[in-house]
């Protein structure tokens, strides 16, 4: 009896070991055998990635997806934070993480009930039913493994999240794959981007489709390079037709896709009460162009109305009836951007919703590829000599001027005859504007002072008008932050105009400084550019990969007049520099007025575009030149 319990325990015993071990140890995610090539440069590796989408039908698709990544470092630890957003029409049917050590042991599993659950928006939102499951791993130390596993199914089909097997620099991958099963007769439509230079094998059999891709090293982010999404491949997917939170459509271009959009979530919510007609008829009564008429409207939705985010089905991408903004006196960008619209139809003046993608970094709706897309909504208004553009979330913000969020770049025109692509406003270089003058006292004891104006233009006027929005204290830390290299620099009084009538930003600034100068011997040492010395420092790359783009150009001017030290002059002044560039121009010039009195000159103009990655070592150069000459020096003399 003795010997059967014996043998039964140890059976027992070598089986539960047998099973811990098999579960714990996963001698794959050893990091030992990651190829060396991948782990240069990255900060993470994705070891796997499994990717399979499976259309059920018109309002039905499921994605499962497991992912392996070794994080390297603690730079690496986000791209193992995992995730997975869902809502009313997206239902996560599987979330599990595991944690494995450097030999592929394992640390931790994670089942569904120990992820956080936390809604997806923040306090600017009013009403949504978005919420992310997410875990976030504390490591104890580095490298660290991950196996995460998802099953999801939405009922909004009008998205089917594209393949981006690289995501971000730093990122090495030594396998991913994406498959698309589709059973049902829906058309599949696909756009393939920058898969040349890749080593991508693709399967299309029928409406089966499948890509993979192995062993790419991790990309490293370079000074001016092109959007990261323009270097790396990506296969975008949708279907011919499809559901959106219940609403069914079917679209195969821009056309048919924006009037479906048009029809199903637009018409019939730009109702609005008399009342609200009447006071703005009244409004607009002695403006005598529709582009008066609709400033002052625009002006008016300022005044009444803030934006808070809504996300709640539908009404994600529906925007709220116009008669409800106007009563409760809130929305997000689709309800004001609608709000507006209907106003401007109650005085005939057609304008059109415009859905774009809002980000300081361009990027376009594709042209050539029909889906949902676009995070945000503004407003075009066609006149005969230009187009007007609208940003309805901002009360702040002048008529007909976007900014940089929305500058540039492609969007979808929603008309009642269908959609249709347009490009926003680009702001050109002698556009974009800051004119700096001064006029600076320098002391015999070193001792500076000057009153400054800086007026900006153009997108100047976006970068630069958002410090009167700043309390008075993080207002002169700006200031000194952006002139750090004057010594001791005080901020002693700041006046602010904005001049949105214009689009003009007025900045009236004096400060002081106590040891501008540098004395050697009975001379003093000046440097006349005081307040436009470039501070770029751009790397230099003995092998460029990317090309090198300038997304936005701009004209700087400045002038100063200086007056010297009682008691001190100069015995000459450097000559006049210029340089021009195919990138742009610069000019550094000093003009004697008296003995005791300088004129600065500066001028640079910077050019945007694409140019050859052969280019950047001469853009570096004209930057660094540039840099030199505005630490020039002169020399004053005692009299």
């Amino acid at each position: 009896m003795q010997n059967k319990t014996l043998r039964y325990f140890v059976v027992v015993t070598l089986l539960i070991f047998f099973k811990v071990a098999t579960a714990q140890e996963k001698p794959e995610l050893q990091i030992s055998r990651i190829d060396s090539a991948l782990t240069q440069n990255a900060n993470a590796v994705v070891r796997s990635e499994e990717v399979i989408v499976e259309i059920n039908s018109i309002n039905s698709v499921t994605t499962k997806t497991k992912r392996i990544v070794t994080v390297l470092n603690k730079d690496g630890k986000g791209y193992a934070d995992s995730y997975e957003p869902y809502s009313s029409s997206v239902k996560i049917k599987k979330i599990e993480a595991t944690v494995y050590d450097a030999k592929g042991n394992e640390i931790k599993k994670y089942k569904k009930k120990d992820f956080n659950d936390i809604s997806a928006y923040d306090e600017f939102s009013l009403m949504n039913d978005n919420r992310v499951k997410y875990f976030e791993y504390t490591p104890l130390g580095y490298p660290y493994t991950l196996v995460y596993e998802s099953e999801v199914e939405t009922t909004s089909t009008a998205f089917i999240e594209p393949w981006i097997p690289i995501l971000t620099y730093r990122l090495s991958v030594e396998k991913s794959s994406f498959k698309i099963l589709n059973p049902t007769s829906i058309s599949i439509r696909l756009k393939e981007t920058n898969f040349d230079g890749f080593s991508i094998e693709s399967n299309k059999i029928g409406q089966e489709v499948s890509y993979s891709i192995s062993n790419v090293s991790a990309k490293v982010k370079e000074a001016y390079s092109p959007s990261f999404y323009d270097l790396v491949p990506v296969a975008k997917v949708a279907l011919d037709e499809f559901s959106l939170e219940g609403v069914e459509g079917a679209a195969t271009d821009w056309k048919s896709f924006g009037k479906w959009q048009f029809d199903e979530l637009l018409s019939g919510r730009d109702e609005l009460p008399e009342e609200t007609i009447k006071k703005v008829s009244e409004l607009v009564a002695t403006a005598k162009t529709n582009k008066e008429k609709a400033k002052l409207i625009y002006q008016y939705v300022q005044d009444k109305t803030r934006y808070v985010s809504v996300q709640l089905g539908i009404g994600g991408w529906m925007p709220f009836l116009a008669s409800d903004v106007d009563r409760l006196g809130y929305g997000d960008c689709k309800a004001l951007t609608n709000y507006t619209k209907a106003l401007l139809d109650s005085q005939d003046i057609p304008s059109y919703y415009a859905v774009v993608y809002g980000d300081r970094n361009k990027r376009d709706i594709d042209s050539e590829f029909a889906s949902m897309q676009g995070n945000h909504v503004i407003l075009n208004i066609p006149e005969e000599d230009e187009d007007l553009w609208l940003e309805c979330t901002s009360q702040t913000m002048p008529f007909n001027f976007i900014g940089d969020f929305t500058d540039n770049r492609n969007v979808l025109i929603v008309t009642p005859e269908g959609g249709k692509i347009k490009k926003t406003k680009k702001y050109e270089p002698e556009e974009n504007i800051l004119k700096t003058t001064a006029n600076v006292n320098l002391k015999i004891d070193k001792s500076m002072t000057a009153d400054i104006e800086r007026v900006s233009e153009g997108l100047e006027y976006s970068w630069n008008s958002g410090i009167q929005f700043e309390t008075t204290k993080d207002q002169k830390l700006e200031y000194k932050e952006f002139w750090g290299y004057i010594n001791a620099l005080a901020i002693n009084e700041i006046k602010l105009n904005d001049d949105k009538d214009v689009i003009k930003f007025t900045e009236n600034i004096k400060v002081s400084s106590p040891s501008y100068t540098k004395k050697v011997g009975s001379r003093l040492l000046v440097t006349p550019n005081l307040f436009g010395c470039d501070q770029s420092n751009l790397p230099k790359y003995e092998n460029r990969k990317t090309s090198m783009v300038i997304s936005r150009g701009y004209v700087n001017t400045d002038e100063y007049i200086i007056n010297l030290p009682k008691g001190y002059t100069f015995k000459s002044l450097p000559q006049k520099k210029s340089i021009e560039t195919e990138f742009g121009q610069y000019m550094y010039e000093l003009e004697e007025i008296t003995e005791s009195q300088i004129k600065f000159k500066r001028f640079l103009k910077i050019i945007d575009g694409t140019f050859p990655k052969e280019k950047y070592e001469e853009y570096r150069k004209f930057r660094s030149d540039i840099k030199k000459i505005d630490q020039t020096k002169i020399v004053l003399n005692q009299l």
